[in-house]
């Protein structure tokens, strides 16, 4: 969850509505209970900043995304080899390339 004073984590979902929940995340983390903080984030807090999930959700999101404005996404690809990751990498610039321009 970052550091005290830099936490982009912790600002975006403050900027989402979410400013209490991500108060007590920070706090919970900095003071070690890494569990306790992990159990406040809720799949609807992953969902609404990750792109995870089928290619279906992630398309939806990029599209939610860009019509928000959004024009720049950091992607950190899943993957057990480099192989993996690389394949990964890949589908997740196709789906960006498809979805880059309003339907």
């Amino acid at each position: 969850m970052g550091s005290a004073s830099t936490n982009s984590y912790n600002h975006a979902y403050r900027r989402r509505g979410r400013a209490e929940v991500a108060a007590e995340v920070r706090e919970r983390w900095q003071a070690g209970d890494r569990d306790g903080a992990a159990g406040l984030v809720t799949d609807e807090m992953v969902l609404g900043t990750t792109l995870i999930g089928t290619e279906s959700m992630v398309r939806a999101r990029l599209r939610v995304w860009r019509d928000a404005g959004v024009d720049t996404v950091r992607l950190c690809p899943a993957g057990e080899t480099l192989d993996d990751r690389l394949a990964t990498l890949g589908r997740a610039i196709e789906l960006v390339r498809e979805t880059d321009t309003p339907e």
